[in-house]
């Protein structure tokens, strides 16, 4: 898994939530070059768990939509900005989901066991 977020508390929140739970971190990137750059670098993985404001007016939503056209990456979206669901389906594929910040380890991880039922 990858990690979108600019907030470095939260980033490591996040990794500490999906490492204790047994899943692979590839890497956390604060925008969107150094997501897209992780990407192509990093052992294959299958989700990015994505911030929808990012580091230098970067989009989250745009990084989601880059990931998924490049590299088959689905998104999971954790964000103050939840609002944006409409535009991100708007693009025309389905992310996993959306979860409001402040999270709670259980929404992350049951949205995480939802994708993983669907495979």
């Amino acid at each position: 898994m990858l990690i979108v977020e600019d907030e470095p508390l939260i980033a490591i929140d996040l990794q500490d939530i999906l490492e204790d739970a047994g899943h692979t971190v590839v890497g956390i990137a604060p925008a969107m070059q150094q997501a897209i750059d992780l990407a192509a670098g990093a052992m294959p993985f299958d989700v990015a768990i994505l911030d929808i404001d990012l580091a230098g007016c970067d989009d989250g939503i745009e990084t989601a939509h880059r990931l998924r056209a490049e590299h088959g990456i689905d998104a999971l979206f954790v964000s103050a900005r939840i609002e944006e669901e409409a535009r991100a389906r708007e693009l025309g594929w389905r992310p996993i989901g959306f979860i409001a910040k402040p999270f709670m380890e259980t929404q992350i991880l049951a949205a995480l066991s939802r994708v993983e039922a669907r495979r």
